[in-house]
């Protein structure tokens, strides 16, 4: 049985939910679209708890971290009332070793959630998540949890954090597989090979052409 992150990149259409059997489980990020149909979502930010309070309502129930949850207690103390399905609370994530100032993003947590959640499936696909072969952090869910953004976002000290984060992931789950799927026309290994995949025997990259 296998567990999917469905992160919010351009590359998730390569997703398609209908081939996969319903035992698996179907992981969102932070304002999946629902047709994704996911069983849970990742929300991690601050910014996206505040897409929340303002009305936006994410896909499925919601894993939260404990940023997140501090801050809409702080804002509202009715917030539970508008909607919303909380999971389960896990605490930030954070690597000094990685970066000062960046924990896990909403895809990682949602891996270190399932893991433990989910202990008898093996298998972790990882859809849509287009930090592994670009430092373009184009996003289908920006419009809602960042409206005041404009243009191309390019941070290549985030995603190069969120690389490493990976690595790190990968190292500490050796018992499970990891599949990154990737369009057609790239090439994660050529990519990210220092970063991320070389040294993981439990890594292979999936190519959509």
């Amino acid at each position: 049985m296998a567990i999917h992150i469905l992160g919010n990149g351009p590359s998730i259409s390569a997703f398609d939910r209908d081939s996969w059997p319903a035992s698996d489980v179907f992981v969102g990020c932070n304002f999946s679209d629902p047709a994704l149909k996911p069983d849970f979502v990742s929300l991690i930010d601050v910014s996206a708890i505040k897409a929340y309070l303002q009305g936006h309502l994410p896909a499925a129930p919601v894993v939260l971290s404990d940023r997140a949850l501090e801050y809409a207690d702080s804002v509202s103390s009715d917030w539970r009332d508008r909607g919303i399905e909380v999971e389960a609370v896990m605490y930030l994530i954070r690597d000094p070793s990685i970066s000062k100032d960046l924990a896990m993003n909403s895809a990682q947590h949602g891996v270190m959630y399932s893991v433990l959640a989910y202990s008898d499936h093996s298998e972790i696909h990882l859809w849509g998540i287009d930090s592994f072969w670009t430092d373009d952090m184009e996003s289908s869910t920006d419009r809602i949890a960042r409206p005041e953004s404009r243009g191309r976002r390019v941070r290549p000290q985030i995603t190069r954090s969120w690389r490493r984060y990976w690595s790190k992931i990968f190292k500490e789950y050796p018992e499970h597989r990891f599949f990154i799927h990737e369009p057609s026309g790239v090439a994660v290994e050529d990519i990210t090979a220092k970063t991320v995949i070389a040294d993981h025997t439990n890594v292979e990259v999936m190519n959509h052409e």
